[in-house]
């Protein structure tokens, strides 16, 4: 998709954008810089995106910003960020202006949370467990349909109703975390200190595809020009919607020739 065919609201919003005298521009990664793997380790934003992030951190008064699901040193990993790329990673619990220490409670129920979400992987064949620094992850996109099924509920069910414990579902995962995160938040948080470095608020583009940065699409304030972009189909918060990664590399390069302007 060409610039010229984005919806001409988004158009219309994103050159509104363009005038702003600070600007943050923040995506989710998998789904929506680059396409989704069977395989997380293989996947790359699409080269026509990579190319407009990397001329995109480079030019005055933008900041752009990468909010994913992922671990750090997954994201890192991936998405090779160019210098200057602010990261944000596990839903919040990770990244740029986020705490990085648990408590000693936050460290046993983590441990507790693990032990749980282990034993219902070893369970269903075709799930497997990731660790982060603050939760656990049950992945379920190769397992049978039903068995999927039954491993994230009995993930939701079970140490997802803790106490002290936050789950969050989105494609093919229900991540649990011992902190208290999401990407709505952590997108707050790097905005308001971008306004105290500058001066001045900066208007918000937020792209996301999953359930999770629903968060994302809520926090932003229209009215204030920040413009939510959802990817692909299902039910959001965002103002705007393109269908593919492609299409983003589209919106990206044509954020690219009006803020470079």
């Amino acid at each position: 998709m060409s610039a010229g065919a984005l919806p001409a609201p988004l158009l219309e919003a994103l050159g509104s954008v363009a005038t702003a005298r600070s600007v943050l521009l923040a995506f989710d990664f998998d789904g929506v810089l680059a396409p989704i793997v069977e395989q997380p380790g293989g996947a790359r934003a699409l080269p026509a995106s990579a190319s407009a992030i990397d001329e995109l951190v480079r030019t005055d008064r933008v900041a752009v910003a990468l909010v994913s699901g992922r671990a750090m040193d997954s994201l890192r990993e991936v998405s090779g960020p160019p210098e200057g790329a602010l990261l944000v990673a596990s839903h919040g619990a990770e990244g740029d202006g986020v705490p990085s220490e648990l408590d000693d409670g936050q460290r046993a129920l983590l441990a507790r949370v693990v032990e749980a979400v282990r034993a219902v992987v070893d369970a269903h064949a075709g799930t497997h467990l990731e660790l982060k620094p603050a939760g656990a992850v049950i992945h379920t996109r190769s397992a049978a349909r039903d068995v999927a099924a039954q491993a994230s509920r009995l993930v939701e069910d079970g140490p997802g109703a803790w106490d002290g414990v936050r789950a969050l579902r989105g494609k093919e995962v229900v991540e649990l975390s011992v902190v208290e995160a999401d990407k709505g938040s952590a997108l707050l948080a790097l905005r308001d200190r971008l306004a105290e470095r500058s001066g001045t608020r900066p208007v918000v583009v937020y792209a996301g595809d999953d359930v999770t940065d629903e968060d994302a699409f809520r926090a932003l304030e229209p009215g204030a020009g920040d413009v939510g972009v959802k990817v692909g189909e299902g039910e959001t918060a965002a103002e705007f919607r393109v269908g593919t990664p492609e299409d983003v590399s589209a919106l990206l390069q044509h954020l690219v020739s009006v803020l470079r302007a």
